[in-house]
């Protein structure tokens, strides 16, 4: 692509851009980007560095230990979940403690408020009028339909709770499911809400489950979900799976309709317990580069498979060092695992030193054929979130974000991430692309602070925020693709130096020409056809955006390009001016494309 490139400046002064075939398997090769050949013997060499150093037993074993556990905010087996991942890492070589002087630390932090944490013990229900019997239940909380009772469900007592059915409509008042359970189609969240909170309902019963579960053919899936701790009202809300929701559906329809309702939970006060891990850097004015996994939700993949997998990362990279097989990095590096959005966010709140990077490890287990879900590298926002086209920009079915122009913010982080990811990807045929940002985990505390974060998660699981996301849908091979990808970011981006920020740059630099021929490609299609091209106010609107576009990109990569200067921390390095100098005229090779294709158009 970069001799296509410089093809284009013909004397002519006409920019020639490859033809769209040529321009769309360059993208696909590419996948966003692709480290330059000349480029690649830094980051190829980081991932053979730490190629062994990740055990998928060890992280198994993790894993293993924390599924039972019904993992919600300061629950019983959310903090039996991080005693066993602290074992783990004090058994590694970590210790506790958190003065600075100390290079490999260990420490248990409670953030946050005290709000109430919810166990699941035990729960059924059944339907009693007609005999039909039990439709959903569990004896523990590692039972496989434990989700069917949402979180903050209150106890219904030992004798339970007998009550009739009944449909839920938005036409009726809400007073009048005042004594009875509401059986709807509508999330449990929105039924308790309007049937048990404003009509007095005892509890409610929902059958939704997203497009993305798949209900038509994943009958036997049950969503798991929370709804509001409300003292007042002490109501519950039960979700029931495709096929018993065929049951009830059919049920109350023909008349009187009686369920009886079990639930044994726990309520505790607890603040967010967050288990910080470091491994110290030889330069501590070099930075941190953060690592975070949620530690909540009880699924097997969202998120045990991401805590499981970084916990097996920090113990494993620490182990390297001592061994000698890897040097120790100059910035150092931090691994949190706790309560989504909530641990990252008070840790950057109270953290003193500066944070360079970070990477979010979320739902990276799944076992692709079970689940269909692909891996996925969430970017840092970019003109890809507000105006997506393909090939390289595909967003998942979790849909896009709420992005504006002023969250724009152009970083070296999108391209290098996944000039790693690539390099695996060529070697293993592992199926890895990146997604443009949508948001919903940690990455959002850190971009909301200007610090550059990528989520790295699997999407869409046909099984995801059900009960059947268990250990029979995680795949080890998996857990290994992302550890050894981020392990060698880690130590590629740890080690530093300004020879690797000319790699870094040369990275960028060939995303940014691919970026800008596509989009080029993109703004000629579009105006090509002749509705528009006949059509002068049409003609104008269209060139409007393509030119918006462009000039977007466009300025995103050169705010890219300035901050590789950021690769090499010392600020005195006599290196830096070269590689200043080479930023310079990369900028300035950018502002020339960019000219020549605007003047094109």
């Amino acid at each position: 692509m970069l001799s296509s490139v410089r093809r284009a400046r013909r004397e002519s002064n006409v920019l020639v851009l490859p033809s769209p075939w040529v321009v769309l398997a360059v993208c696909i090769s590419l996948a966003v980007s692709a480290p330059a050949p000349a480029a690649q013997a830094g980051l190829p060499g980081s991932l053979e560095a730490v190629e062994g150093i990740f055990d998928a037993d060890e992280a198994w074993d993790v894993l293993e230990a924390i599924d039972p556990y019904f993992r919600m905010r300061g629950n019983d087996g959310y903090l039996r979940s991080v005693q066993k991942i602290f074992l783990h890492l004090k058994d590694a070589g970590f210790s506790e403690g958190s003065a600075l002087e100390q290079l490999d630390t260990l420490e248990i932090r409670d953030f946050g408020p005290v709000r109430p944490a919810w166990t699941p013990l035990r729960a059924s229900f059944s339907v009693t009028t007609p005999a039909v019997g039990k439709l959903h239940g569990f004896d523990d909380e590692a039972g496989l339909e434990r989700t069917f009772v949402a979180v903050n469900s209150f106890p219904t007592g030992e004798a339970g709770i007998d009550a009739p059915l009944m449909r839920y409509e938005r036409s009726k008042p809400p007073e009048s499911y005042a004594g009875t359970i509401v059986v709807g189609d509508e999330p449990a969240e929105t039924l308790f809400r309007r049937s048990v909170q404003e009509g007095g309902a005892l509890g409610c019963i929902s059958s939704y489950l997203g497009d993305y579960n798949r209900p038509d053919e994943n009958r036997d899936a049950i969503r798991y979900c929370q709804i509001p701790y409300d003292e007042e009202r002490r109501g519950f809300a039960l979700n029931v799976s495709p096929n018993k929701y065929q049951v009830l559906d059919r049920l109350v329809d023909t008349g009187s309709v009686w369920a009886h309702v079990h639930i044994d939970a726990r309520f505790t006060d607890a603040r967010s317990r967050t288990l910080i891990a470091r491994i110290g850097g030889t330069q501590p004015s070099a930075g941190t580069i953060a690592f975070v996994a949620h530690l909540d939700e009880p699924g097997a993949n969202d998120n045990g498979s991401g805590v499981a997998t970084m916990a097996a990362m920090a113990s494993g990279y620490l182990r390297a060092i001592r061994e000698g097989r890897v040097e120790r990095p100059r910035r150092s590096l931090t691994f949190l695992w706790g309560t989504e959005f909530e641990c990252s966010r008070e840790w950057l709140a109270s953290r003193p030193g500066p944070v360079d990077m970070a990477l979010v490890i979320d739902m990276v287990g799944e076992d692709l054929q079970l689940t269909r879900a692909e891996p996925l590298v969430e970017r840092i926002p970019d003109p890809g979130a507000i105006w997506d086209r393909r090939p390289l920009d595909v967003h998942s079915e979790w849909g896009r974000g709420d992005v504006r122009e002023s969250d724009l913010h152009g970083t070296f982080v999108n391209d290098y991430v996944m000039a790693a990811m690539n390099i695996r990807r060529d070697a293993t045929d592992w199926p890895v692309r990146s997604n443009p940002y949508e948001g919903g985990s940690d990455h959002e505390s850190f971009l909301a602070r200007g610090i550059p974060s990528v989520l790295l998660w699997h999407f869409t699981d046909i099984y995801y925020h059900t009960n059947l996301d268990r250990l029979d849908k995680v795949d080890r091979q998996e857990m290994v693709h992302v550890a050894v990808t981020t392990l060698a970011l880690a130590h590629h981006f740890g080690m530093a130096g300004a020879e690797r920020a000319q790699e870094v740059l040369d990275i960028v630099l060939e995303a940014a020409r691919v970026r800008l021929a596509v989009e080029a490609e993109n703004a000629r299609a579009f105006l090509s056809p002749e509705v528009v091209r006949e059509n002068p106010a049409q003609f104008d609107r269209v060139m409007q955006r393509e030119r918006r576009i462009i000039l977007a990109w466009s300025r995103w990569y050169r705010e890219a390009l300035l901050s590789v200067v950021n690769f090499e921390p010392d600020t005195l390095s006599p290196e830096r001016l070269p590689l200043e100098e080479r930023i310079d005229a990369a900028l300035t090779e950018l502002r020339q494309v960019e000219h020549e294709i605007l003047e094109q158009l």
